[in-house]
């Protein structure tokens, strides 16, 4: 069966964007809190991810997530207008739940004389 796809709500998208970028933001921010528990040499000025601390844990994903959600729904709107004058895209999908029939295998039943 051939469907398209013709429309994809904004809204969704940004949810689903946020959500996807906010987890990859955790992420970093893990290894930005890392970072910045080590050591700052004597003498010398913190930046700003060494400031920012364990803080990174909750700023960057945050910020990820809202500028990837944004990200997202603007690609869904494009998608949007530009299905509107081209067409959407085509997908095939298949009935789940019925596995094809395949050809019975006879080679492991024994032969009777």
């Amino acid at each position: 069966m051939h469907l398209q796809i013709r429309r994809i709500s904004t809204s969704s998208a940004f949810l689903v964007g946020m959500a996807l970028h906010g987890l990859v933001g955790f992420l970093v921010g893990i290894g930005l809190a890392v970072v910045a528990g080590l050591d700052v040499p004597a003498g010398t000025e913190p930046s700003f991810v060494e400031r920012l601390g364990a803080w990174a844990v909750i700023v960057v994903p945050f910020v990820y997530g809202v500028g990837g959600g944004l990200l997202t729904a603007i690609a869904a709107a494009l998608y949007n207008t530009v299905s509107s004058v081209v067409g959407g895209l085509r997908v095939e999908l298949r009935a789940a739940g019925r596995p094809r029939k395949s050809k019975p295998d006879h080679s492991s039943h024994d032969e009777q004389a």
